[in-house]
């Protein structure tokens, strides 16, 4: 009997122990976690993989022994190295030990190796690139129709990705439109579109100045000349002087286009850029047509009675914008963002000065146009000699930038210490500047589709931005597209900007007067027997069709 009695104690003091080592295990595993991340640190993604540590741990010191396999710790996979080249804005880009890019690193369990070239000599540097053969993971290609990008993308260089992006969400929640233009006549997708706004504007007009002359907003091209009359006839500032235009513009600097005054043209014709699709489905170009003539004859004579600025022809952008701001003028074609830029000027002198956005035009031939943008600027291009894993580990890279997370730590960085924010305003703080922290340099690769991109501007006040994205909202439901955009005709290619700058030069010598209007039916009959005018129209029909999968 105390032979037994001896064996029992035994037995119990060991089932103490037992319970002892397990019960230091546990304090030991609790002490432990006083030196995990704070709150403030991002998470890494690894807390299972702790937890499994410390039971497995605790298995061991116990002795316990259970029939259960041994759990083995979760393995962090190995950081996908990435090798980018894109555009930074500003004095200095951020460096491979930014406060930022390490935190998209960690996130995305990525390695990167960022290139980093000023715009100024960006596109040459692009160039170079592209030719050596010696390509990053991740490449900005700031046109992706360029003849040796599609040099390039017909020998197979670049990865084709229209497969793959349904399996990205955020990616795939870009606007139909964005995908739509960034992809090839074959009808294939071989980059991601750098995304931007789709709907920026018409023209803005002084609705001050429309309030004291009693004038409505106009809507038509006949209202807007009405307009134009009044601003230049009727003393809008109340000066008492006859000192003021109707219509402030400038023509492109390179000689392509007739710049601000575009979108008159464009409303006449109904077309975006002068291009449309016909009730055939036939690609034309406007510029043949009568509707062209007949807006040249607009202009002209809008010009002869002094409703737009004498100096035009050489006026650059940035001194039109002053003529507006200095109240000399009461309508420009701009963004809908610039509208709040001219009024911050104006009020510097006039604080009652209001630029409203135009919602549209209506030309004589009844619709209301206003032109619709491409969805981006820039694209993302992977080339082939990465690998199809790797190229969906940069796919998921870019994702994660176009999600509102994502996105905001690559644009602003990290709350409370780089940006605060002020209803959908970021507002950036001196350490984001210290730090090296904006849209102009990370921000220039995780992007996120913004309805309202073009509603906004610098120290725009509440009431004024509401306004703007409803403006920008009435804009999506009739905006027009380019259908020619992205096309590819060799014929075109080489003699568009021979075609353009003939164009341009006889428009504006035309609403100068130096040239009778009657020229213009000369000069379009011409075209109309040029075989390189018409072969090239032969030639981006076909592309339009084969585009459109007919």
């Amino acid at each position: 009997m105390k032979k037994k009695k001896r064996l029992s104690m035994r037995s119990m003091a060991a089932v103490l122990l037992v319970f002892t080592l397990a019960g230091m295990a546990l304090l030991s595993a609790c002490s432990s976690g006083s030196n995990s991340p704070s709150n403030n640190t991002p998470s890494t993604g690894n807390t299972d993989q702790t937890d499994n540590n410390t039971a497995s741990q605790t298995d061991n010191q116990t002795g316990n022994q259970t029939n259960e396999p041994a759990v083995e710790p979760e393995k962090q996979e190995e950081p996908t190295s990435i090798s980018i080249m894109t555009q930074f804005y500003g004095e200095e880009p951020p460096g491979p030990d930014n406060v930022v890019i390490k935190e998209v690193e960690k996130r995305t369990n990525t390695k990167l190796t960022i290139t980093w070239v000023s715009p100024n000599s960006y596109n040459e540097k692009v160039n170079v690139t592209l030719a050596s053969g010696d390509m990053p993971d991740l490449t900005l290609i700031g046109d992706n129709f360029a003849q040796n990008v599609r040099t390039m993308v017909t020998q197979g260089a670049f990865w084709e990705l229209g497969s793959y992006i349904k399996d990205y969400p955020n990616l795939n929640a870009y606007p139909k439109e964005a995908w739509e233009n960034t992809k090839y006549q074959d009808g294939k997708i071989y980059a991601i579109p750098r995304v931007r706004g789709l709907d920026g504007g018409l023209a803005s007009v002084r609705k001050d100045w429309l309030d004291k002359l009693n004038l409505p907003v106009p809507k038509t091209i006949d209202e807007l000349y009405k307009v134009m009359q009044a601003f230049t006839n009727d003393d809008p500032d109340g000066n008492g002087k006859k000192d003021s235009v109707g219509l402030v513009g400038s023509i492109g600097a390179d000689g392509l286009g007739l710049g601000s005054f575009a979108p008159i043209l464009n409303a006449f014709q109904g077309a975006n850029d002068g291009w449309k699709v016909d009730d055939s489905g036939k690609l034309v170009n406007m510029v043949t047509d009568k509707s062209t003539k007949d807006a040249l004859a607009w202009l002209s004579k809008a010009y002869k009675e002094g409703l737009i600025h004498s100096d035009f022809a050489t006026l650059k952008n940035t001194q039109a914008r002053e003529a507006v701001m200095a109240s000399k003028a009461g309508i420009a074609f701009e963004a809908v963002s610039a509208a709040w830029v001219m009024t911050e000027g104006i009020r510097t002198t006039n604080p009652a000065g209001d630029m409203l956005p135009l919602v549209s035009l209506t030309g004589p031939g009844g619709t209301p146009y206003v032109g619709k943008g491409v969805g981006f600027n820039g694209v993302f291009a992977i080339p082939k000699s990465v690998s199809e894993e790797k190229m969906k580990k940069i796919l998921a890279f870019l994702d994660y930038g176009a999600s509102e997370e994502g996105y905001e730590l690559g644009a602003y960085g990290f709350k409370d210490v780089h940006f605060t924010k002020d209803g959908d305003f970021y507002v950036q703080t001196e350490q984001a500047k210290k730090d090296i922290v904006s849209t102009s340099a990370f921000g220039q690769i995780f992007t996120r589709y913004d309805q309202y991109a073009y509603a906004k501007a610098p120290n725009i006040p509440a009431d004024y931005y509401n306004r703007n994205k409803s403006i920008v909202d009435e804009i999506g439901k009739v905006s027009v597209s380019n259908p020619s955009f992205g096309l590819y005709s060799e014929t075109w290619t080489k003699y568009r900007n021979d075609f353009l700058k003939k164009i341009t030069d006889l428009q504006v010598k035309i609403m100068l007067g130096t040239e009778p209007l009657d020229k213009w039916d000369a000069f379009t009959a011409e075209l109309l027997a040029d075989p390189n005018w018409n072969k090239s129209l032969e030639e981006l029909n076909d592309a339009y069709h084969k585009k459109a999968g007919k």
